[in-house]
């Protein structure tokens, strides 16, 4: 993704106050700081999916992932993406900072929010009107699965620009 965004004359940046648009996946969503002054906040594959248990939907997201690229003959990709998901997975650190922030909740009150909900999603709802945000997101779909972004970037430079 980074690669496809430099390529497309975006400057990368690790500080969302200095940032014009920020994206955000998965249950990174909840980590935007709520006194960002970005123009745009991407959010792609937002976990909340009231109802659904986590590790069952992880587990099930690991097994769909794994047909799906077995089919493209992309076992590779997908043994690294999933050794990655599970070292994101066992952060405790950083989970419990993200469980913090959603009981906060400060992110459903920023402003300018795109949600992007791949159609193969399990961590984020289909429903998106019940996504509660105090200030209504645009709302986007795309094919795709959960982590989608980081195997067809390009597929998301429409939004982004």
């Amino acid at each position: 993704m980074l690669t496809t965004l430099k390529n497309n004359g975006f400057e990368i940046t690790g500080d969302p106050h200095n940032a014009d648009v920020i994206l955000a996946h998965s249950g990174g969503c909840y980590m935007v700081p709520h006194n960002v002054a970005a123009k745009r906040i991407i959010m792609v594959g937002l976990t909340y999916w009231p109802g659904k248990s986590i590790t069952r939907t992880f587990a099930k997201k690991i097994w769909d992932d794994l047909t799906h690229h077995r089919s493209e003959r992309a076992a590779r990709f997908w043994a690294h993406k999933t050794r990655w998901n599970l070292t994101y997975f066992w952060n405790m650190p950083r989970n419990f900072a993200m469980l913090n922030a959603l009981r906060a909740g400060d992110f459903w009150q920023l402003t300018r929010v795109t949600v992007v909900r791949n159609h193969q999603d399990h961590f984020c709802t289909p429903d998106l009107t019940c996504l509660p945000f105090a200030h209504k997101p645009r709302l986007v779909e795309l094919p795709g699965q959960h982590d989608d972004l980081w195997l067809h970037p390009e597929r998301y430079l429409s939004v982004i620009q």
